[in-house]
């Protein structure tokens, strides 16, 4: 029976609804069936059915996230980017090596009329690089006596002067001294390594003393030229210095880096102390000194120029811990915008006069001045807008010697392989070992800072006729 104006009536929503709950119940016996089957795939009991199912059941989750452990670091999430490929030049195929040697296959006979083939047209290459089997060459010295059958007189031979091709009392030549030196200097090798290496490729076999012993002399030897490394860097008009932590003997030290275009020097130190870095630039020193902004950098008389490597990263760990600090944000822009125009501009004034670029330097610092005298005492960058009024001065010197970097990043990389051997090794056991390692470091990283190869350099050092350098004392 329908109601009034067309509405269904009371029995008839009544059936409508008994259908409905039918279907409701069809699924969820439906839904409960297929979380069983579900569960018995995924390895749960899988034996319980009916509507009990559903409720015993977990809700759906999506796939078990692995988190990686405490010590390692979040995965990048890179973004893909469509760069346009660079077009390279034609090439037929690869690049074929100088050959040492040439090995001809070719048919010598007709295999017809049995004619002796000569000469030919070459139809196909292909070049086999093979390293050969290198065995170290065992020279032996004899001398002999030797008596005249004449007269009887006795002639002893002498053993010449071997000095050029060996070291004192050594068995093992120059050419060995130097390879164990850049093995354990440039690549940092564990002396267990070098010896496996030395075994392995050339068949010689070392002990851990004598390969110790090889370092030793080898610094030895390059004493004098380690000294004159520290007057070039002297006789530069900007130097960089730098400090990193060391350990000697289970005490805490210091290893001091005073770095140039083409020298690196480094020499060990337990002290941290301004006085150090004073006997290290010198006193009559007269270029710019780059440094950070520790404090024992201010006892060094001269121009100098502080790192803005270093100022930025903290301006940009200050940002990230206050963003919604809106003055903080604010300041920091600032900053960061003023240095870029600042490096434009030492840029754009490398051909104008002297006085001219002192003048756009001084024009900077009243403007970093200024941007960080505006700030409130209270304001959590105010730390470092009192550096900033303390070292404004020293901050802007790139801008008017165009030689001089903004930031000390040269230091930063001198001193990157020790800290690495640092942390392979702990530090050295002996005030000798810490000279030793400070010599050869610094020979060969300003070898490889002047592009030469450290093997050749080494050896040329250990050959050359020399006077003997005396010992040098730690600082």
């Amino acid at each position: 029976m329908v109601g009034k104006a067309g509405r269904p009536s009371y029995d008839e929503l009544a059936t409508q609804l008994a259908e409905l709950r039918e279907v409701v119940r069809a699924l969820k016996a439906e839904n409960a069936r297929l979380r069983a089957e579900l569960a018995a795939l995924d390895g749960g009991d899988g034996g319980q059915g009916g509507e009990g199912v559903e409720s015993a059941l977990p809700a759906p989750v999506g796939p078990k996230k692995i988190r990686p452990p405490r010590w390692a670091k979040a995965n990048v999430v890179r973004v893909a980017q469509r760069r346009p490929r660079r077009s390279r030049p034609a090439v037929a195929g690869r690049r074929r090596a100088i050959p040492d040697r040439q090995i001809i296959h070719a048919v010598a006979h007709c295999p017809r009329c049995q004619t002796t083939l000569r000469r030919g047209r070459v139809s196909r290459r292909r070049q086999v690089i093979e390293v050969p089997p290198v065995r170290a060459e065992v020279v032996e010295h004899v001398v002999l006596t030797r008596q005249c059958h004449q007269c009887g007189q006795v002639c002893p031979g002498t053993m010449p002067d071997l000095s050029a091709a060996i070291g004192t009392h050594r068995r093992f030549g120059w050419s060995v001294v130097a390879l164990v030196a850049v093995l354990r200097t440039k690549l940092r090798l564990p002396l267990a390594q070098v010896q496996w290496l030395l075994r392995q490729g050339w068949g010689l076999r070392l002990s851990v003393g004598a390969l110790n012993g090889m370092l030793a002399e080898a610094a030895q030897e390059g004493r004098a030229a380690y000294d004159q490394l520290l007057g070039e860097a002297r006789a530069s008009p900007a130097l960089h210095v730098d400090e990193t932590g060391w350990r000697e003997d289970g005490r805490n030290g210091f290893i001091w880096t005073v770095t140039t275009p083409t020298v690196r020097f480094f020499q060990f130190s337990l002290s941290r102390a301004g006085a150090v870095a004073r006997r290290l630039v010198g006193a009559e020193y007269e270029g710019v000194v780059v440094s950070d902004f520790y404090t024992a950098y201010d006892q060094l008389d001269g121009r100098h120029q502080r790192c803005w490597a270093h100022f930025l990263r903290e301006i940009h760990e200050l940002t990230e811990a206050f963003p919604d600090h809106a003055e903080v944000q604010a300041w920091g822009e600032a900053v960061q915008a003023l240095y870029a125009r600042a490096v434009t501009a030492a840029t754009l004034l490398q051909e104008c006069s002297l006085r001219e670029r002192e003048t756009v330097q001084r024009r900077f610092e009243h403007e970093l001045l200024a941007v960080c005298r505006a700030q409130r005492t209270t304001a959590p960058h105010r730390a470092l807008c009192q550096r900033v009024e303390r070292y404004h001065p020293e901050l802007f010197t790139f801008v008017a010697e165009p030689t001089v970097p903004p930031t000390n990043n040269a230091a930063e990389r001198a001193l990157r392989p020790l800290v690495i051997a640092r942390k392979i090794s702990g530090g050295t056991r002996s005030a000798h070992g810490s000279q030793t390692r400070m010599v050869l470091q610094s020979l060969i990283a300003t070898w490889d800072l002047r592009g030469h190869d450290p093997v050749a350099a080494m050896l040329a050092l250990l050959r050359a006729p020399r006077d003997p350098a005396p010992k040098l004392a730690p600082l």
